[in-house]
């Protein structure tokens, strides 16, 4: 009776610090949720999210990305469309944390979640991509579940773990393809992990086939009769592109060193060497070490130019199991040592995360990034300084909401930067440049504003054979007034047409 209640008090002591670190990571990642401006693709995420409430919940999927928009969706982004497209992200990562923390509790200690569970929260890596309304995070804390569903299934050979399973793998994939490799890992863990029966474990696995390949049927059926296939997803693939692999690698090591901060990186490497070294748990903790090291392994070799993002598939995943390697490395230490350095560790990791977090918070156009990440979401066209901005000032900068603007940029720009128009206001999108639609316009009234992209994106109004006059400049983080890419022009009917 007394060890039942011991037990009891120790779950209840376990899911309130799983509560409290859920707390945490919500808290981080909602800070000031919008301070960033929103990138392209989050754009095209939000599009899709209003093309469910009209009707079309598969719009334009080719590109592997079929159902994340659907929570957008749930979460109504027609009030709050920035908000709502990056929760969707934070409340798929706090299902995945949840995962991730009970696996690390049952398999490998207290100690060890509470350290995985650090790394993931503090991470700047993961946090900045977890602040975004992508699908690579997402797809990231599902594999998590993932696997989470796929060693239940080991303990307990039951059926609906197996389907549980499966459907986890599906939904993560139909989130993103880059989740699709993860299709190894669990093929490693339902086939070795364990001491199941041979017949249960072939049982386990046909479940999961089954159940994967369902939450397909309907997307794929769409996708073959209305978009022709997903040949933007698997575009994707190539053989590593012209640099290889080896660029691939060079850029997931700009990753780790890139961002402000040193700690995490150190942490999660010497994690995963420790974890695989000292291989808590036996057998099984090879097994897991494999079911993360293959997938990524397959994106890498085969990936034609993996991007930063894609590598978060792997990364809530990588920083849970460098938690228990550090956490099997604490436990050799001399009796005592293991309660005062492990708090050290979780100390440094909150110091210099809260800075970076304080920063995202302010001014995240000064966060230190790496550099393609800061080229994507800070200084190109793809990020939204300069739009956001442009967008908000319209009241101010054209008065009458009746008067015409014209996008001069890429429709996906200007769709983006309609989700920060103010009511009344929005952008007449079209092709880049959009002289036609210009004229068009200066034939339906006489005064027409365009807010450019600078060329060769979008026009020069200063070429054009009709007034024209430079109303503002929104210059991105590194630009002056005079070099800004984006600007507002008015510009007016011929005196003469």
């Amino acid at each position: 009776m007394r060890e039942m209640e011991r037990k009891s008090v120790l779950q209840r002591g376990t899911l309130l610090r799983l509560v409290g670190l859920l707390l945490v990571l919500w808290a981080t990642r909602w800070l000031a949720l919008d301070a960033l401006p929103l990138h392209n693709d989050e754009g095209l995420h939000l599009t899709r999210a209003l093309a469910v409430w009209d009707g079309h919940p598969f719009w334009a999927i080719s590109d592997g990305k079929i159902v994340n928009h659907w929570l957008i969706a749930a979460l109504v982004p027609q009030s709050a469309p920035v908000i709502a497209g990056r929760a969707a992200t934070i409340l798929v990562a706090l299902v995945g944390f949840s995962a991730g923390y009970t696996l690390l509790w049952r398999r490998f200690g207290e100690r060890a979640a509470l350290l995985g569970g650090a790394l993931w929260i503090a991470a700047p890596y993961l946090f900045f991509f977890e602040r975004l309304a992508f699908s690579d995070a997402q797809a990231g804390a599902l594999v998590v579940v993932t696997l989470w569903a796929a060693l239940t299934f080991t303990r307990s050979g039951r059926l609906r773990d197996a389907v549980l399973t499966g459907l986890a793998l599906g939904v993560a994939t139909l989130f993103k393809f880059t989740a699709a490799p993860y299709a190894l890992g669990v093929l490693l863990v339902i086939a070795l992990a364990g001491d199941l029966p041979a017949r249960v474990r072939w049982r386990g696995l046909a479940a999961i086939a089954v159940t994967g390949a369902a939450c397909f049927v309907v997307p794929l059926a769409y996708v073959l009769v209305k978009e022709g296939g997903f040949e933007t997803a698997f575009g994707w693939l190539g053989g590593g592109g012209e640099g290889g692999a080896l660029d691939n690698l060079r850029r997931l090591w700009s990753q780790l060193v890139g961002f402000q901060g040193d700690v995490w990186a150190a942490l999660l490497i010497g994690g995963l060497a420790l974890f695989v070294a000292l291989r808590p748990g036996g057998r099984d903790a090879g097994l897991l070490a494999l079911s993360w090291a293959l997938p990524l392994l397959v994106i890498v070799v085969l990936g034609k130019e993996v991007q930063s993002r894609h590598f978060v598939v792997a990364l809530p995943l990588a920083l849970l199991l460098a938690g228990a390697g550090l956490s099997a490395g604490l436990e050799r230490l001399p009796r005592g040592a293991a309660l005062p350095i492990g708090a050290v560790l979780i100390g440094v990791l909150a110091v210099q995360s809260g800075v970076v977090m304080r920063q995202a918070a302010r001014s995240p156009g000064d966060l230190i990034l790496p550099v393609e990440i800061r080229t994507e979401h800070i200084t190109q066209h793809s990020a939204g300084f300069g739009l956001r901005e442009a967008m908000r000032e319209l009241p101010q900068t054209v008065g009458s909401p009746d008067e015409p603007i014209v996008a001069s940029m890429f429709p996906d720009s200007c769709r983006r930067a309609n989700f920060y128009a103010p009511e009344g206001y929005a952008l007449r999108c079209v092709t880049a440049p959009g002289l036609d639609a210009l004229l068009a316009a200066l034939a339906e009234s006489e005064t027409v504003y365009v807010l450019v992209e600078r060329a060769p994106v979008g026009l020069d109004p200063s070429t054009l054979e009709v007034p024209a006059t430079q109303v503002a400049a929104y210059p991105r983080p590194g630009e002056t007034a005079e070099e800004a890419s984006v600007t507002l022009w008015r510009v007016e009917r011929a005196p003469d047409s």
